[in-house]
């Protein structure tokens, strides 16, 4: 289950809810899930850990892949990559990141 691996914060209460699936457009229904958010006009924060790396004296490649579905004047996402100490369920903006991109 993608819930064992993805942590939301709590931080707000008001926080959209991400969800599970393939959207209105895919290849195949199973292989092409991904989070989803749920709610228009909200922030969400979600993060997930992954085990410690060293790329020291090779290339760092972060990559991440956005399906716009909605019909929105403006929005955005972005990735953060915090460090090892961040506190999962209490992660807002203004949290200490390392590395961001979107």
């Amino acid at each position: 289950s993608w819930t064992s691996r993805w942590v939301e914060s709590k931080h707000k209460s008001d926080y959209g809810r991400f969800v599970l699936t393939a959207g209105k457009f895919y290849g195949d229904a199973e292989k092409d899930k991904g989070l989803q958010t749920s709610q228009d006009a909200r922030f969400y924060a979600i993060s997930s850990r992954f085990e410690p790396f060293s790329n020291r004296d090779k290339t760092l490649v972060l990559q991440f892949t956005v399906k716009h579905e909605q019909n929105i004047d403006c929005g955005g996402g972005y990735v953060k990559l915090f460090p090892a100490g961040l506190a999962q369920d209490d992660m807002h903006g203004d949290s200490e990141y390392n590395i961001m991109f979107g």
